[in-house]
C-alpha cells in the first residue's frame, strides 16, 4: 500500500469539509451524527465515521490536519500503512460513539488525533525509533491542549470534546500498552529489581559487606577488577545495575571500560536477554576499530529470537560490518 492513509485521509476530510461550506445542510444530513435519533443512527454506521470528516470552520480542520501529520507520518513509517489505516478506522468511530453515548453530537478528526497521542506517550517509553521521530516538546504541548480543552470548555470560549478526546487518547494508550505488554511487563520487573538492590545497598550490614559489592556500588574500576576476569565472582549481583555503570560510562565517553562493564553484564544474562547486549558491545567494538571482535560478538546472536526492531538493528549493524 503506497498512498499515504494520513494524507490520503486528510484530502477526502479537507473534500468533505468544503462540501459542507458550501451546502452544509446537504453534508451534515448524509455524514452527520446531528440530528439522527439513537435509533436511526444505529441503521446509518457510516456516520461514526463519516463525521469525524466534517469540521467546524478552517482552523478547526487546520489543527486536526497539523496533529494528524504529526503523528500519523511517524506511526506510518513505524508500523506500516496497514496498521495506520485500520488504526484510523478503529479509533476515530470509537470515539464518534463514545461521544453519542456520553457526550454531544460531534464533527472532526480530533478523536483520531489524540488517539495518536496516547499512543504515542505509551509507545514511546518503549520503542527508540518513536523517541527520535517525536519530540518531547511534540507530546508535552498535545497534553497541555488535552488540559485546556476541558478549561475552554468549563469557560464556555469554545465547544471542545472532549468525550471524544478522552475517549480516542484512552483507546490509543491501551493499544500502545497491548503492543508493548511484554516490554512493559519487563521494564515493571527491572524497576522492582532495581528498588530491591537499591534497599539492599543502604541497608544496615548485618556482617561484613561482600568488597565486590561494595566496589560496584561505588563504581571502583580497580577493585571490581576480578569481575571483568571472571564474572562468576559477581553472579549475585544484578545483572541490571552492570548495564546501568555500562550507560553512566558511555555516557562519560569512557567506551573502552563501558566494554568490560558490558561484558559482565552479558555473561550474568540470561541466553534471551542477552542480544541486545552482545548487539551493543558490537557497536562499542566497531567504533572503537576492533572488527573482528565486534563479528564476533555479532556471531552470538541468534538472529532468530529477535524483535522486528531488533533484527533491523541486527541487520545494520551486520551491514555496517560488511
Amino acid at each position: 500500500m503506497k498512498t499515504s492513509p494520513t494524507h490520503a485521509i486528510l484530502l477526502i476530510s479537507g473534500l468533505a469539509t468544503l462540501w459542507q461550506f458550501a451546502d452544509q445542510k446537504a453534508a451534515i444530513s448524509l455524514l452527520a451524527v446531528h440530528g439522527v435519533s439513537h435509533d436511526d443512527i444505529w441503521a446509518q454506521p457510516w456516520r461514526f465515521f463519516t463525521t469525524a470528516l466534517l469540521h467546524g470552520g478552517i482552523l478547526h480542520f487546520v489543527f486536526n490536519a497539523l496533529w494528524a501529520v504529526r503523528l500519523g507520518i511517524p506511526f506510518e513509517s513505524r508500523y506500516g500503512n496497514w496498521s495506520s489505516l485500520l488504526f484510523l478506522l478503529l479509533v476515530t468511530p470509537f470515539s464518534v460513539l463514545c461521544t453519542v453515548l456520553f457526550g454531544n453530537a460531534t464533527i472532526g478528526l480530533s478523536g483520531w488525533g489524540f488517539g495518536l497521542g496516547g499512543w504515542m506517550l505509551v509507545a514511546r517509553r518503549f520503542d527508540h525509533r518513536l523517541q527520535h521521530a517525536v519530540s518531547d516538546e511534540s507530546m508535552g504541548t498535545l497534553v497541555v491542549w488535552f488540559g485546556l480543552g476541558f478549561v475552554l470548555s468549563w469557560l464556555r470560549v469554545l465547544p471542545i470534546d472532549n468525550v471524544a478526546h478522552t475517549a480516542g487518547g484512552t483507546a490509543g494508550a491501551l493499544g500502545a500498552l497491548w503492543t508493548y505488554r511484554s516490554e512493559w511487563k519487563q521494564s515493571r520487573s527491572m524497576g522492582k529489581r532495581r528498588k530491591a538492590w537499591k534497599r539492599a545497598m543502604n541497608a544496615e550490614p548485618s556482617q561484613s559487606p561482600d568488597p565486590l559489592s561494595v566496589a560496584l556500588r561505588e563504581r571502583d574500576l580497580v577493585s571490581v577488577q576480578p569481575a571483568f576476569e571472571n564474572p562468576d565472582v559477581v553472579k549475585h549481583t544484578p545483572v541490571d545495575l552492570w548495564d546501568q555503570w555500562t550507560e553512566e560510562l558511555i555516557t562519560h565517553g569512557d567506551e573502552k571500560n563501558a566494554q568490560r562493564t558490558l561484558s559482565v553484564a552479558i555473561a550474568l544474562a540470561s541466553p534471551s536477554d542477552r542480544h541486545m547486549r552482545l548487539m551493543r558491545m558490537a557497536n562499542l567494538q566497531m567504533r572503537s576499530g576492533d572488527m573482528g571482535a565486534a563479528i564476533h560478538s555479532l556471531d552470538q546472536v541468534n538472529a532468530a529470537q529477535l524483535r522486528t526492531d531488533e533484527r533491523e538493528l541486527y541487520d545494520a549493524l551486520r551491514k555496517r560490518l560488511s
